[in-house]
């Protein structure tokens, strides 16, 4: 067999898939993220846990997921090491991918209701993120079990979730000033068309009301909210009389259900070709939807 050959065949075949590890105990700390101490302490935890309720926990921690799909690992993991008691369904997988960054609470049928996705979300960002960012990885996996233990019994009270405006200001620069533009120039584009278009107008006015209130406020904050909606609710209408005055004014004009810039057609007004008689850009009568989907594997996912 030729060279050739041998290397087309080699990169023809597929990857080969992450094997799921053995289940040698409650903690399978295949990263190291855990001293031999604190290994033992969480496996002593979790085996005091299960004689008292019956429920099954197992903390798995790998160097890489090797390229595979967390939630779908941590799925197949679930399944082949068969967490939780036959009928009853009450396992809980903590998986850890070093590499990757990522990690994931898996949790069996039967435990969702004390362990529901949301609240899985919120021991993840709220008692594991936080320390695996400053490197205390042995403190967020402790923590991240303390939680799980504490909400499969019932006692874990997670901190209050933050504002809108406190989650932005936890955000990177670079994420708020993405976050922004591309908030205030939606904004901004149907404002433009609202003022200088005369059949959408004050439809656009009194639509883009809620939208003024609600994002600047949870993205800047009151006082600049408010800022915000005060200049649209004056600035529009100011604006609305004396745009037509000038030459950019002057080049919008609407023919039936049509508004176009010069002769580009640019925006769509009820009608056909538009979304269920609202409006649509460019015309599309393309729209959201849905319907039919299925989901399977409780849990939630998080990275640091």
């Amino acid at each position: 067999m030729s060279r050739a050959l041998i290397l087309l065949l080699a990169l023809a075949a597929p990857a080969a898939a992450l094997d799921v590890p053995f289940l040698s105990g409650r903690v399978n700390d295949h990263a190291g993220l855990l001293s031999p101490s604190a290994s033992r302490a969480v496996e002593a935890k979790l085996k005091d846990f299960e004689a008292r309720t019956g429920h099954q926990v197992a903390v798995l921690t790998l160097d890489s997921l090797e390229g595979e799909a967390l939630e779908d690992f941590a799925l197949k993991v679930s399944r082949t090491w068969a967490l939780g008691r036959k009928g009853q369904n009450d396992g809980v997988l903590f998986l850890i991918s070093k590499t990757d960054r990522k990690l994931r609470i898996e949790v069996g049928h039967g435990l969702e209701g004390s362990l529901p996705d949301a609240l899985a979300g919120r021991i993840i960002q709220n008692e594991v993120v936080p320390r695996f960012r400053a490197g205390d990885f042995e403190g967020g996996v402790t923590a991240g079990v303390d939680a799980i233990v504490a909400a499969a019994e019932g006692t874990y009270t997670p901190p209050p979730a933050p504002s809108r405006g406190e989650e932005f200001n936890g955000m990177g620069v670079l994420e708020k000033l993405m976050m922004s533009a591309f908030v205030f120039g939606i904004l901004g584009v149907f404002e433009m068309v609202g003022i200088a278009t005369p059949g959408a107008g004050w439809f656009l006015y009194f639509f883009l009301i809620p939208f003024w209130a609600a994002f600047p406020m949870a993205i800047w904050g009151v006082k600049i909210g408010m800022g915000c909606l005060m200049t649209h609710l004056i600035g529009f209408p100011f604006l609305k009389f004396m745009l037509p005055h000038t030459s950019i004014g002057r080049n919008f004009r609407q023919s039936g259900n049509k508004v176009y810039y010069g002769s580009s057609e640019i925006f769509t007004i009820g009608g056909s070709g538009s979304s269920g008689g609202g409006w649509s850009s460019g015309g599309s009568s393309g729209g959201f939807s849905g319907g039919g989907g299925s989901f399977g594997g409780g849990g939630s996912s998080g990275s640091w």
